[in-house]
């Protein structure tokens, strides 16, 4: 899609979590897409005439390449190239599509206050001890995206086990080596789960339909009552809910 011109951009449902801007195909088709960036869980188009497309995928979104267009249920919205066809699937409608000039970008709520990339050297010890966010506790402030962008559920939970770490102690209660473990366990975790394609649970799929194989990896995530693949018999993968959000852990691994 870089370097290239989309001859339309044609809406097919725009109820997604916001409306679609109906001016997409007036604004952005046949403009040259100069860039495409990812900044936490969203994808940033940036256009040579100083316009970004802000994109979540939400849960279910994805996008697929076509030589032509067929009609698959929940399509959403396809840029029409010379030679193919990018088309938005999304089946629970959680995804949208923003769009802003440079001005109205700089300030964007979504992207203002997040917090640095996981993978970046600027999350580290001194960064984490700083935290004024960190009266709380551990899961829920991996979660939250104006600490550290785009960690998500499946990850909290697994780096939390790989760190030995209970999502249920508060953060500031920590010992340095404890907080190491937790920012090693995240890039170590992204890493390989980025080698293997993702996860794919239930209804996500990753690009040509492949499944993310990193799903054979997971040691707590949906694998509450089962037996802990560390300590074996010794304890069941437990589950427990903070903010609305399911939490698995292994209270004999983690403390």
């Amino acid at each position: 899609m870089t370097g290239q011109k989309a001859n339309k951009i044609n809406i097919i449902n725009n109820k997604l979590r916001y409306k679609i801007p109906n001016n997409l195909n007036q604004r952005l088709s046949n403009t040259i897409l100069t860039k495409i960036n990812r900044r936490g869980k969203y994808l940033i188009l940036e256009y040579e005439n100083n316009l970004f497309l802000l994109l979540h995928l939400g849960m279910t979104g994805y996008f697929r390449f076509s030589k032509i267009y067929n009609f698959k249920k929940h399509d959403h919205l396809y840029f029409k190239f010379d030679d193919f066809y990018i088309i938005f699937n999304d089946i629970r409608k959680f995804g949208y599509f923003k769009l802003y000039e440079h001005k109205e970008f700089v300030n964007c709520k979504h992207l203002k206050n997040m917090g640095p990339e996981p993978l970046k050297k600027e999350f580290d010890f001194n960064y984490f001890l700083k935290s004024s966010k960190r009266d709380t506790k551990i899961k829920n402030l991996l979660m939250n995206q104006n600490f550290v962008a785009g960690l998500g559920n499946i990850y909290c939970s697994e780096i939390l086990f790989k760190a030995s770490v209970s999502p249920q102690r508060n953060s500031k209660s920590l010992k340095k080596d404890e907080i190491l473990n937790i920012i090693n366990s995240t890039k170590k975790i992204l890493k390989k789960s980025i080698k293997l394609g993702g996860t794919t649970i239930k209804n996500f799929i990753v690009s040509d339909l492949k499944i993310g194989y990193f799903k054979n990896e997971l040691n707590v995530y949906g694998r509450d009552n089962m037996t802990c693949k560390r300590c074996k018999n010794l304890c069941h993968i437990k589950k427990i809910v903070q903010n609305g959000r399911s939490t698995f852990f292994c209270s004999n691994c983690q403390f």
